[in-house]
């Protein structure tokens, strides 16, 4: 699981690095650089289960938001333009599931940190 973590982090980074023709790439980028720091942090071993726990609401609730803005569905990509954004629809389901793995991550670190936990009652 240790390194399950440490696959998180360049895979955050490149998430944030991607951002830069975001049209608000500042939020987007930090909004990536927290789960990459998080996730050096977990591959450390080295937890604050409080923070993952609001990060988590905050990253599921924000992404559930994201999600029900869209109108309809029209997929992550578009036939001709590829990743270039094309209608707010994409970009609101690129958002959300970009939210989505941020909460997947943290709840993944979160019970890392409760095994961690539980291990070092035991001993």
């Amino acid at each position: 699981m240790k390194y399950l973590a440490l696959l998180f982090v360049p895979i955050f980074l490149l998430f944030a690095g991607w951002q830069y023709n975001d049209p608000d790439p500042i939020l987007w980028g930090i909004t990536y650089l927290i789960p990459a720091y998080v996730a050096w942090r977990a591959f450390q071993g080295r937890f604050n289960r409080e923070m993952l726990v609001v990060l988590l609401i905050w990253s599921a609730g924000w992404a559930i938001s994201s999600w029900s803005q869209m109108t309809s569905y029209e997929g992550f990509f578009t036939a001709n333009a590829g990743l270039a954004m094309k209608t707010p629809n994409q970009e609101l389901a690129r958002e959300a599931s970009g939210l989505g793995i941020c909460a997947m991550a943290y709840g993944l670190f979160l019970v890392m940190s409760s095994r961690k936990e539980t291990l070092r009652s035991v001993i």
